[in-house]
């Protein structure tokens, strides 16, 4: 049964362990039966889930719930290769891809997981009654269509290439229409997908169960009878629980740490590349940063090689673009570091008639990482003729934040998406749903729109290192970093790490 509950005897001793103190935490489970607690994986992540929606779901953090609650039509390994999931495809022509769905798929409320099921997801994603913030996600899709019980055609207005991958994604996940009908709004709180986990309850900000499917297609997870995930924003708190035992696996690893676990031979750190990109936000549509010099100075104050050593302990690596070296086939590794460089800081001010100092608010999680890059900020600009203010927000506040263009300056981190169209058209697009920052830029819209329309990786590759040139000679945000995906687990856990850090989980195992 799907509950969704403010409080619950596991999430009040959860909660209060925030106001007494870490042992209280670290006790908060050791009452469970062995054997219950060998068959749940628990999991500390940074923040809880917004929504359960994916065609609402607009933040990372709801990610590591998403993908393990639905299935997408098709799947990408972490080398960025795709298969079937849900579906296979053929491409007969450029406009057309021919999708056929496996037997005897259903939904967790028992809903068939048919064709018109998948057109019914579908349909919802590009319904602008509807308003997902997935709309955009399928480009020039014009509509699908039913062939045959199992099969279905999305067809296409333009070329388009990233489509597979988009299906990889979010706006691949298939929901009950059953339910999204019966819940209406409660659905973002009670989801019902076909993945190999259901949804047992919701404890808001305190903890979230998924329990196994037995009908999932590929058998129900045979290793763990649940899954349980716990938002502990602290790092110090995830990391303190996974040496307990309390937790088996945490995301978000502090960079910091890494060294020392290494040297824990009850852990394990995994580390690797990521696809998307540490940046912040300018709100280009308001003053100060209406006017592109005073972008460009912030950018000529800050210096992204301190923050890789001061915050990042040299894990990862400094970005100067939107494009992360996990796509070498796109990334520009020629774009210069336009960063410390506090004089023409003060002559690109002083040619925009800005009287210093210029009072900046950057607004940031309340995240000890996230506060110290903000902190090397506030320091690096305010010597070159800002005045910095900090504003902290919780992890969960972030995207309305950025919706809403609450900000003068504000962390837009990206997960990143396997395909270069994932990390540019989005934020960077007249329009686009991430374009936070309300840039507006005509010429790189039509850049990125033939873009995604070619197929030769060549041409392709050409285009996005031009927009990539353009977008940071703009300066539309201000990037910082490519970080590391860092995670830890029990040495005796195995599962597979991901290049967007989500923790796909069904073949997770104890050895």
């Amino acid at each position: 049964m799907n509950t969704v509950t403010d409080r619950g005897a596991l999430g009040r001793r959860t909660l209060l362990a925030g106001a007494v103190g870490l042992p209280a935490l670290l006790s908060a489970t050791r009452g469970m039966a062995q054997g219950a607690a060998a068959r749940t994986l628990s999991i500390g992540v940074v923040a809880d889930p917004v929504t359960l929606d994916p065609a609402f779901s607009g933040s990372f953090f709801e990610n590591q719930v998403l993908y393990n609650l639905h299935e997408t039509l098709l799947v990408a390994a972490p080398d960025g290769s795709i298969s079937p999931g849900l579906a296979s495809f053929t491409q007969p022509d450029p406009l057309t891809y021919v999708f056929t769905l496996k037997p005897n798929l259903t939904f967790h409320d028992g809903t068939v997981l048919d064709a018109a099921a998948a057109k019914a997801n579908i349909d919802r994603y590009l319904d602008p009654a509807v308003g997902s913030i997935r709309r955009s996600d399928f480009g020039p899709v014009s509509g699908v269509s039913v062939t045959a019980p199992l099969s279905f055609e999305i067809k296409l207005s333009a070329p388009y290439a990233p489509l597979p991958l988009v299906l990889t994604n979010r706006a691949g996940m298939m929901v009950s229409p059953t339910a999204v009908k019966a819940l209406g709004a409660d659905f973002a709180a009670r989801a019902v997908g076909c993945g190999p986990w259901k949804l047992a309850s919701w404890t808001k900000n305190s903890e979230l169960v998924l329990e196994k499917f037995d009908g999932y297609w590929q058998g129900a997870p045979a290793n763990f009878d649940r899954l349980l995930f716990r938002p502990l924003p602290d790092e110090t708190v995830r990391l303190a629980n996974l040496r307990s035992g309390t937790l088996q696996l945490i995301d978000a690893l502090p960079p910091q740490a890494v060294s020392g676990l290494a040297r824990e031979a009850a852990l394990r750190v995994s580390q690797m590349p990521s696809l998307g990109f540490n940046a912040f936000a300018f709100n280009c549509t308001r003053p100060p940063f209406n006017d592109v010099r005073v972008r460009q100075a912030f950018t000529a104050a800050v210096d992204p090689e301190v923050v890789q050593r001061v915050v990042y302990f040299n894990t990862g690596r400094p970005a100067h673009g939107p494009l992360s070296p996990a796509v070498p086939w796109a990334f520009d590794a020629s774009l210069p570091n336009r960063g410390n460089n506090p004089a023409r800081a003060q002559a690109l001010l002083k040619e925009a008639g800005a009287s210093a100092p210029v009072p900046v608010t950057i607004t940031v999680t309340n995240s000890p990482a996230m506060v110290r890059i903000a902190q090397i900020l506030q320091a690096q600009a305010g010597a070159a003729g800002f005045k910095v203010e900090l504003r902290q927000i919780d992890p969960t506040s972030l995207i309305t934040v950025l919706r809403q263009r609450d900000f003068d300056l504000c962390m837009a981190p990206w997960s990143g998406r396997y395909d270069p169209d994932g990390n540019m058209y989005a934020y960077f697009t007249q329009g686009g749903p991430n374009n936070f920052a309300g840039y507006d830029n005509a010429e790189l819209t039509a850049l990125l729109n033939r873009a995604r329309s070619l197929s030769d990786q060549g041409e392709r590759a050409a285009l996005y290192k031009k927009a990539q040139g353009m977008v940071t000679e703009d300066c539309a945000m201000l990037f910082v970093h490519f970080d590391a995906i860092i995670q830890a687990s029990q040495a005796k856990l195995q599962w597979t790490q991901y290049p967007d850090a989500v923790l796909r989980l069904y073949g997770a195992r104890m050895t």
